[in-house]
C-alpha cells in the first residue's frame, strides 16, 4: 500500500498577532525588536497614533515588545530604536488569488528606486511589481494594490528599511487579499491553493498503482 501524504492548509501571520516574525525572514538589524506592541507612538506622546490592528504591528522606529516580553528585556512603553537600524523582512510565498491586496502602512515616504528606500514591495520572480510608502507620519492608513493581472502567480511581500535618516522607517500591519467585491479572503483559503496543487500532483502520481 502506498502511503498518502496530504498537504494541510495553513494560515499566514499577516498581522503579526503571533507576537513574533513567524512566516517572515529578516536580514540586518532593523527587525530585531519587532513586531512592536501597542500604540507606542502615543506612549511617547508623539501625537500620531499608530492605528494598528490587534496588539502587534511592525513599527521600525519602536523598541517595545509588550508588558511581558518587553519587560523581560528591560524595555518600557514609549522606548525607541530610532531610524539607524537597517534591514529587510520577507514573507513566505503565497498564491495571488484575489483582485486586490490591502494593508496598513505608515512611516517614511522614501520610495522604491530612491537611493535609500523604506517601503513595502510585492515581489514576483524577484521583480518588484508593486510598492507603497507611508506619508511621513507614524499613523498608518489603509492602502490597496490592484493585483487582478497577477492572479495565479506566486508572490512574496518584502518590508524594506534601507534608510537611516529622517523618517527612515516603515510601519506596516494587517495585509489581506480581497475578492472582486472587496471582501477579504481568509488566509487559510489563500494558502490552501498551493496545498490543493500538491495534493493533485500526489494523486496523479498514485493513480498508476490502482489501474
Amino acid at each position: 500500500m502506498i502511503p498518502i501524504h496530504l498537504s494541510v492548509a495553513r494560515t499566514f501571520n499577516n498581522d503579526f498577532e503571533t507576537g513574533d516574525l513567524t512566516d517572515w525572514e529578516k536580514t540586518g538589524t532593523a527587525f530585531d525588536f519587532q513586531p512592536t506592541w501597542g500604540d507606542n507612538p502615543t506612549a511617547r506622546n508623539r501625537g500620531q497614533p499608530s492605528r494598528h490592528q490587534g496588539d502587534w504591528w511592525l513599527g521600525l522606529f519602536e523598541k517595545y515588545q509588550g508588558p511581558d516580553k518587553g519587560v523581560e528585556l528591560g524595555q518600557s512603553a514609549g522606548q525607541t530604536q530610532g531610524d539607524a537600524p537597517l534591514g529587510e523582512l520577507t514573507s513566505i510565498e503565497f498564491k495571488i488569488i484575489g483582485h486586490t491586496m490591502n494593508f496598513l502602512i505608515g512611516g517614511g515616504s522614501h520610495p522604491w528606486g530612491s537611493a535609500a528606500p523604506c517601503c513595502v514591495n510585492l515581489i514576483i520572480n524577484e521583480k518588484v511589481e508593486l510598492s507603497s510608502t507611508g506619508n511621513a507620519t507614524e499613523t498608518m492608513s489603509r492602502k490597496e494594490w490592484d493585483v487582478s493581472d497577477l492572479r495565479g502567480k506566486t508572490a512574496q511581500v518584502v518590508v524594506v528599511d534601507n534608510n537611516g535618516g529622517g523618517w527612515g522607517h516603515p510601519n506596516f500591519d494587517d495585509i489581506h487579499q480581497a475578492d472582486a467585491n472587496g471582501k477579504n479572503i481568509p488566509w487559510d483559503r489563500v494558502m490552501a491553493v498551493e496545498a490543493q496543487g500538491k495534493l493533485a500532483v500526489s494523486w496523479a502520481q498514485m493513480k498508476k498503482y490502482y489501474r
